[in-house]
């Protein structure tokens, strides 16, 4: 961002710190800013803008390479999030620098990973609720994106991780509707980053059924999600998927083969895509089972 270019603005206007802060920020907001280069909110930070005739966009036009990187890495981490590459997707994340992120898009997309991150690797669950609700209630507060939902996911999947079953339905009702009021068969033909975060949200749906015992459709949203994983040669969503379609068979009383069948293909595609977590799920959930079946018999 082309600091410079601001303070240059402002003097060239005429006015002091104190003069272009009032009424839209604290004095020392904009000291901070302007010398140490802490970035404000995006909503005060355009009305700054605004007040010297600028965009925010014109004090990233001299920076587009440091742009293209910052979301080029930023999409990196998404992938590595959905391919359940945790520890790689955190140290990627700690080196990012939040105050470089001045696009509101960039600022949603850091805050859903560093939320969606902390669900999913079990950090406390403030640290994960006050990225989501930097989405909702300060850059998105219209709920107008795709990151509204996706911060609605990822309260949901805490809320039911932890057995909080009422305040995830709360979260994971949104996310439906949004799924069904959108569910026009072209999923598979929108662009990368919104087809690999549809396939995210279709599938923690479908987990989320089959905690409430709706395996019928939870096998259907499945079904749904690998006809979009095939038609786009997605293959690191398959180890979780298969591994959740089994434990669906074992809970609905499917044949062993037919379990048996699924643990191998999720352990098949564990292995492809290097996805250590469902390797050692597979195992766990094929030596429980094995042991289960010879206790019953």
């Amino acid at each position: 961002m082309d600091i410079k270019k601001f303070i240059r603005q402002r003097k060239a206007l005429g006015y002091s710190q104190i003069a272009l802060s009032q009424g839209i920020c604290t004095q020392s907001t904009l000291s901070k800013f302007e010398n140490n280069g802490k970035v404000p909110s995006l909503s005060i930070l355009d009305q700054l803008c605004r007040r010297l005739g600028l965009t925010i966009d014109d004090l990233n036009r001299d920076d587009e390479t440091t742009v293209c990187y910052l979301r080029a890495t930023l999409n990196g981490i998404e992938e590595n999030l959905m391919a359940e590459h945790f520890p790689q997707a955190l140290k990627q994340l700690d080196q990012l620098d939040a105050t470089t992120l001045t696009a509101s898009q960039d600022r949603m997309q850091y805050y859903y990973l560093r939320g969606m991150l902390a669900t999913l690797t079990n950090q406390p669950g403030s640290a994960a609720l006050f990225n989501f609700t930097k989405i909702l209630e300060e850059l998105d507060e219209r709920h107008q994106t795709i990151y509204s939902q996706l911060a609605y996911l990822g309260s949901g999947v805490l809320y039911a991780r932890q057995g909080s079953m009422d305040q995830a339905d709360f979260f994971f009702a949104k996310v439906i509707n949004y799924l069904q009021a959108n569910a026009n068969g072209k999923w598979a033909h929108t662009s990368k980053e919104r087809y690999l975060r549809i396939i995210s949200m279709m599938y923690y749906a479908a987990e989320y059924h089959a905690l409430n015992h709706r395996l019928a459709i939870s096998d259907r949203v499945l079904t749904e999600t690998i006809n979009i994983c095939a038609t786009n040669h997605v293959t690191y969503f398959m180890p979780r998927i298969k591994l959740l379609l089994a434990n669906n068979a074992i809970a609905a009383g499917m044949s062993t083969d037919a379990v048996d069948q699924l643990l191998d293909e999720a352990m098949v595609f564990a292995r492809f895509n290097r996805n250590s977590v469902v390797q050692v799920q597979v195992a766990a959930v094929r030596n429980n089972y094995h042991k289960e079946i010879k206790h019953r018999s």
